[in-house]
């Protein structure tokens, strides 16, 4: 049986027939981490550190402190009462959601120029978002335990296209206009030697992100391949297609595909929960697109 390890495996000895160089994908990094993100990434591998601790680190670096007031306090937490203070702020939140912006202020600082100059490179950005949103949306809704990547999963699926749009933006440009999805990965393969999820997966475990994201990375085109968290990427994959359906994509897909998707399927989701699941993120996608500019 190939196994996810295995499917790393095959893409890393494809050097030969791969037109891109994985290893400069691969030194581009996901930040540039500054010293601050650094910090609150370690202290957040300790289950039991404290939120002074962690708002002391947080303070220190301004932009973080500005995005995690503004959005602590934004409808995607709906408080009572504001948050004043950056401890107040993450205990609000979370530590999990802390981690949540620390990656997605790493995404947006990284890869500043292509979300904000090229055209795809923000409709990536944004269709991202949505699917990270939605992918925690559509787990709460069908009661999936632990869903704690889910967000990540989704916001992380398509890094490889913006990793090919800073690498090979003119090649990849050439044959984005292509609506069918099996075509699209067969004109990826074709150019590059690989699809923008096996450059994703590959290169985001070369960053030793956790192993449940590097698979649903790898197969969210491909749910039934996946050999790890089966369930999680076919949320992603489900979240993708009602990303695509309601305007928040490269590829604008018809409706009825819900009605043709294997993962709509297999997750059980009827037309009211899929509804539910887009109307429940409009607030806070409005909130995280506006704070992540």
């Amino acid at each position: 049986m190939i196994t996810h390890e295995t499917s790393l495996s095959m893409i890393e000895h494809s050097y030969t027939r791969t037109n891109v160089d994985i290893d400069l994908l691969v030194k581009l990094k996901l930040p540039p981490l500054n010293q601050s993100v650094m910090r609150i990434s370690e202290l957040l591998r300790d289950e039991n550190v404290s939120t002074k601790k962690l708002a002391n680190v947080v303070g220190f670096d301004p932009i973080l402190a500005v995005r995690l007031l503004k959005l602590a306090n934004s409808s995607l937490y709906a408080r009572q009462k504001a948050a004043t203070s950056i401890q107040q702020a993450i205990e609000a939140i979370g530590l999990k959601s802390l981690y949540d912006i620390v990656m997605l202020g790493a995404m947006a600082d990284g890869f500043a120029k292509e979300i904000g100059n090229m055209v795809y490179g923000r409709i990536v950005w944004e269709h991202s978002i949505a699917v990270g949103l939605l992918s925690r949306e559509i787990s709460n809704i069908i009661g999936l335990r632990g869903t704690e990547e889910a967000f990540l999963c989704g916001l992380l699926h398509d890094i490889g296209k913006i990793l090919l749009l800073r690498g090979e933006p003119q090649l990849f440009e050439s044959f984005i206009d292509i609506t069918s999805e099996i075509e699209m990965l067969e004109g990826e393969e074709k150019v590059f030697g690989l699809t923008h999820a096996e450059i994703g997966a590959y290169v985001t475990h070369k960053w030793e992100l956790p192993e449940v994201v590097c698979g649903v990375i790898m197969h969210h085109h491909n749910p039934s391949r996946a050999t790890i968290s089966t369930v999680m990427t076919n949320v992603v994959n489900a979240a993708d297609l009602i990303a695509n359906i309601n305007g928040y994509g490269i590829r604008v897909e018809d409706e009825n595909e819900i009605f043709r998707s294997e993962s709509v399927a297999f997750l059980n989701l009827n037309k009211l929960q899929i509804n539910t699941a887009w109307e429940n993120i409009q607030g806070s996608l409005l909130e995280v697109l506006s704070t992540f500019r």
